[in-house]
């Protein structure tokens, strides 16, 4: 938001420099989006006996977050990842991804202790579709996590590829920049989700938050789960900010005009 003091400096010069200042602070911009149930974006995926679900059981920044049980579940949203018309943006326009994430206590794993929830992104390559996959098993999580401790992956961190008809690639190492060197400039993002991949076992139970989408352009999405709505987020007030600025502009030039 624009400081108070920078604010009535402006005022004291020509309305048409106070609008474009405030325009230029909304040209690259972090917004949060809150995800509630059953928002037509988002669904829930549960091939393994699990479930993905928005509760209040461990609530991250608000009243609510993505709580996750068992083997196989996945909440994927933004578009369909097996609908190739399905497009949300470039591989190459994005600059990171991230996210945050808890393992519950009670939660019980048939992996490594520490095994994380993975976010995707599903991709479309042509008719190639895969996905990059963040765990925290190739990311140093394992033997520094505490269960019921909230944690932010980085923006910079590991991703691993699976290729539909391929399988793994086997290369666990490579950060959202690396892998977009491998891809065509036209791959695209048909989704994203979050989820618990197969084998860790009907008894675990983790939660997810605060999905980041950050693109070359500066724009910034956080999509925030929660179980019912919240006031008015950091976008929707600099949008206001916005719309006070043309109304005082307004009034600025009428005085002028006298």
């Amino acid at each position: 938001m624009l400081p108070v003091a920078v604010f009535a400096y402006i005022m004291k010069l020509r309305p048409t420099l106070l609008l474009t200042t405030l325009l230029s602070c909304t040209s690259a911009f972090a917004a949060t989006e809150t995800v509630l149930p059953g928002d037509a974006q988002w669904a829930s995926e549960n091939s393994g006996g699990g479930s993905s679900t928005i509760t209040s059981t461990a609530p991250r920044s608000g009243n609510g977050s993505l709580e996750l049980f068992g083997d196989r579940t996945r909440f994927f949203g933004l578009g369909n990842p097996y609908d190739s018309n399905s497009n949300i943006g470039l591989l190459s326009d994005l600059a990171s991804i991230t996210f945050d994430w808890n393992i519950a206590t009670d939660s019980v794993s048939l992996l490594g202790p520490d095994y994380t929830p993975a976010l995707r992104l599903h991709l479309w390559d042509g008719n190639q579709r895969s996905e990059l996959i963040w765990e925290g098993a190739y990311n140093g999580t394992y033997g520094n996590t505490t269960k019921g401790t909230w944690y932010t992956s980085g923006a910079d961190d590991n991703f691993w590829q699976f290729q539909t008809g391929i399988g793994d690639s086997l290369v666990y190492d490579r950060s959202i920049a690396d892998w977009q060197s491998f891809y065509s400039d036209t791959a695209y993002i048909a989704a994203v989700s979050i989820g618990v991949g197969s084998s860790v076992g009907a008894d675990y139970h983790a939660f997810a938050d605060n999905l980041t989408l950050t693109f070359a352009n500066g724009q910034s999405t956080t999509y925030n789960f929660e179980v019912r709505s919240q006031a008015v987020p950091d976008g929707g007030a600099t949008l206001a900010l916005v719309g006070a600025g043309l109304a005082l502009a307004g009034i600025a030039r009428r005085r002028m005009s006298r």
